[in-house]
């Protein structure tokens, strides 16, 4: 009788191990469903197409130029924004440019994100130190930016004694800086100056 019982039991164990299962599956399938509908609300599926298509030209351009791969994928992406407007203008009347460039830019945006970053960095250190050297705060650092320029200016020239004219790009740079620097000397002279002026003024 027991055997019959545990018989039973195994049969039951098994159908709840089999239900759990299916159930596990089923809530696998409803929240694959739901990121890719949420992924898909996020990103339009013409990008993720693009994006397809512009990996197999990205190997192709990087089999004629493998040193430019960003630039290869740009190009890559460009081309197919054009045939996909040449290819939706035979076969519809209107042609939604707004799409097409809206899904470029979903690939073009990342992929030069970091580079514009760095630029726009770059861009606005140069920004600062150009300004900083103009109308510095304080005479300890215009006197040790012109002390800073000099020696650097003075090691270049030092350094490229025998070849001044091929590098007159880079020695020219560096006394645009010194002058910088000098313009910062006399714009705080300029202000000790009004300010002395202004105090005589008042005393009157």
């Amino acid at each position: 009788m027991s055997a019959i019982t545990d018989f039973f039991q195994k049969i039951q164990n098994q159908i709840v191990e089999i239900q759990t299962t299916i159930n596990q599956i089923k809530t696998s399938w409803e929240n694959f469903q739901k990121f890719w509908d949420l992924f898909f609300t996020l990103v339009p599926w013409e990008v993720l197409l693009l994006l397809i298509f512009s990996v197999i030209l990205l190997s192709i351009f990087n089999s004629i130029s493998p040193s430019t791969p960003k630039a290869n994928l740009t190009l890559a992406v460009v081309f197919l924004a054009f045939l996909w407007v040449y290819f939706w203008g035979l076969f519809s009347k209107e042609v939604s440019y707004g799409k097409v460039i809206i899904a470029s830019l979903y690939i073009l945006v990342p992929l030069h994100a970091v580079g514009v970053s760095m630029w726009l960095y770059g861009f606005g250190k140069k920004i600062y130190w150009k300004k900083r050297r103009i109308s510095p705060k304080t005479w300890d650092s215009a006197l040790h930016q012109v002390s800073s320029d000099y020696h650097q200016l003075m090691g270049k020239l030092h350094g490229f004694h025998n070849s001044i004219h091929e590098n007159h790009e880079s020695i020219g740079k560096d006394i645009q800086q010194l002058e910088s620097s000098l313009q910062g000397i006399k714009s705080l002279l300029t202000q000790k100056k009004a300010l002395e002026q202004n105090q005589e003024n008042e005393t009157k």
